[in-house]
């Protein structure tokens, strides 16, 4: 075989010592086919490089391999977080296709997914963050009009569908216990808008904790944000403004706590030992904030993959099969990067 001739499933099986319909079963995610073949076959495939033929697997099997991730047209989707879902897809044996959306509204939203069935599509990652009325469209019939499995990455679980988020309730409260263990006992909190599922989860969190640690979580305490650095500063000099003895700051997302530091620094206070700062999200920058920023990490890329793994295995089931998944991904979960925007309350007079 020449190195520039393409390998067949027919080589395949030859390699491998197995019948054709024995690759294909493997190459399909078919489930009737022991564990060890399974293996097996993989490895040769490896070993040789076959592709299977996209055209030649949708004419055979109805389905085209391709998914669709659908986000904003002005950001807000990751992209560690698309990275990861791409690498799994392929790893599986899928593509994976852009597309965005300026105004996902009900009639926008059923025009792309009806047009994605069209293209034939086998399944969607829905990567617009549950905002405002961006996920009304939900409660109407369209899910079970376009007849293809939708995973939702950042929407508030609903009856009826499939969510691979992440919990933001538990990542806050990671955040909060943190300024708790360090003896802070009045924090404030910068929000991210109240309009996004996300930010109420980690307002729900902060205030959950100060209950939970006997202490109190006045309204007075919370400033609103949206999502940017000037935001930040605004809502850190509303806090600020209204005389408040707050010993540390919970910011719903580390660009706002950029903009919290900077008017800190204006007003003369020292961080962290005047008041404490931490933020959430683990920015690249955010290492190089001034003082280095204390923050809540959550692994996008690991998001991606284990919401593309999760929409493979639906678009398996569909067609009567099971994805090539050789194990089962972890939980997403949440990591506290402690640096130096946190620290103790001082002794008295320090």
């Amino acid at each position: 075989m020449s190195p520039t001739s393409r390998i067949r499933l027919v080589d395949v099986a030859a390699a491998a010592n197995v019948s054709k319909q024995t690759v294909s079963r493997v190459v399909t995610g078919s489930a009737d086919v022991a564990e060890h073949t399974r293996e097996h076959v993989l490895a040769v495939i490896a070993r040789l490089g076959y592709r299977p033929s996209a055209s030649a697997r949708t004419l055979c099997h109805g389905r085209s391999y391709t998914l669709a991730v659908v986000g904003l047209d002005f950001g807000f989707l990751s992209t560690e977080l698309y990275q990861g879902a791409a690498q799994q897809a392929q790893a599986l044996g899928y593509s994976l296709l852009l597309k965005t959306l300026a105004k996902p509204d009900t009639t926008s939203v059923e025009q792309l997914l009806l047009g994605l069935t069209d293209m034939h599509i086998d399944g969607v990652l829905w990567a617009i963050p549950d905002a405002y009325d961006r996920c009304d469209w939900i409660n109407s019939n369209l899910l079970a009009r376009i007849n293809i499995p939708v995973v939702f990455l950042s929407t508030a679980p609903r009856a009826g569908i499939v969510t691979v988020s992440f919990d933001n309730l538990d990542g806050a409260r990671l955040a909060m216990q943190h300024l708790i263990s360090l003896g802070r006992r009045r924090i404030a909190h910068i929000s991210g808008p109240l309009a996004w599922w996300v930010a109420r989860e980690r307002v729900r969190a902060w205030r959950l904790a100060l209950q939970e640690a006997g202490l109190e979580a006045p309204e007075s305490y919370l400033a609103e944000g949206d999502w940017t650095p000037v935001s930040g500063e605004r809502a850190m000099a509303q806090l600020l403004d209204r005389s408040l003895d707050f010993d540390a700051v919970f910011v719903s997302n580390d660009r706002m706590a950029l903009g919290a530091l900077l008017t800190a620094h204006r007003r003369g206070l020292r961080i962290p030992q005047d008041v404490a700062v931490i933020g959430f999200d683990n920015i690249l920058e955010s290492a190089s904030f001034y003082p280095p920023l204390t923050t809540v990490s959550q692994n996008k890329r690991q998001h991606g993959e284990l919401a593309a793994a999760t929409l493979i295995r639906n678009v398996a089931a569909r067609f009567g099969g099971a994805a090539n998944a050789s194990s089962p991904l972890p939980a997403l979960t949440h990591s506290l990067i402690a640096r130096e925007s946190t620290a103790p309350i001082p002794p008295s007079g320090a």
